[in-house]
């Protein structure tokens, strides 16, 4: 049967729609409106922050200020880039202080709650690539178990775990550690490999 000549269209469906010119001017009235509403706005610079914590913060936040995370031209747009555009006097200041990863919170809450919030506020996850280690982790010789079960890490998991240096024997059905094995010291900084082995092999 011949292929068809008509036209096809390709649909991607994890493609990020891109935000429209209405969307913009929407989102900037939406922060020059809350310039008249509170007292008080916070540059938040977030560390390694996933969208699911993200979204907690959102919901403390939600009866006690707007926070506002979208890209910096946004905000800057809103806020004012130097002295003729700024909304209020000495905004362009705080606008150019919004480089990187940042978004801005509009609070009345006292600056003490705020920081008091903001500086308890942790989320312990799983460890990523390009993170810090804070503890050496070392694997010690024996039946080897997940970390945050205490189960025995599963016989599939020995092809994975031999490629990343451990030296591993199946025995008996368990996977068993012929010595202590040091995945990371305290102060490196995580590769691909060793997080995948502390995330998918040991549940760290």
């Amino acid at each position: 049967m011949p292929k068809s000549r008509r036209k096809k269209q390709n649909i991607y469906l994890t493609e990020t729609q891109k935000k429209t010119r209405e969307a913009k001017t929407k989102a900037i009235a939406n922060i020059q409106e809350c310039l008249s509403q509170y007292t008080y706005i916070w540059r938040i610079v977030p560390e390694d922050m996933r969208n699911t914590y993200l979204q907690q913060i959102r919901a403390d936040w939600k009866d006690k200020g707007k926070l506002f995370f979208t890209k910096n031209k946004i905000i800057i747009k809103a806020l004012g880039r130097d002295e003729q555009e700024e909304q209020e006097l000495n905004l362009s200041k705080f606008s150019q202080e919004l480089v990187g990863n940042a978004g801005i919170l509009f609070t009345n809450e006292q600056v003490d709650d705020v920081r008091s919030y903001f500086s308890k506020t942790q989320f312990d996850d799983y460890a990523r690539a390009g993170g810090l280690v804070d503890q050496d982790i070392v694997i010690p010789a024996g039946k080897i178990r997940y970390h945050n079960t205490g189960e025995y890490v599963i016989p599939t998991q020995k092809p994975i775990l031999e490629s990343l240096g451990m030296s591993i024997r199946l025995e008996q059905g368990f996977l068993v550690l012929d010595q202590d094995h040091t995945i990371c010291k305290y102060g490196d900084q995580l590769t691909v490999e060793q997080a995948h082995m502390l995330v998918s092999c040991l549940n760290y």
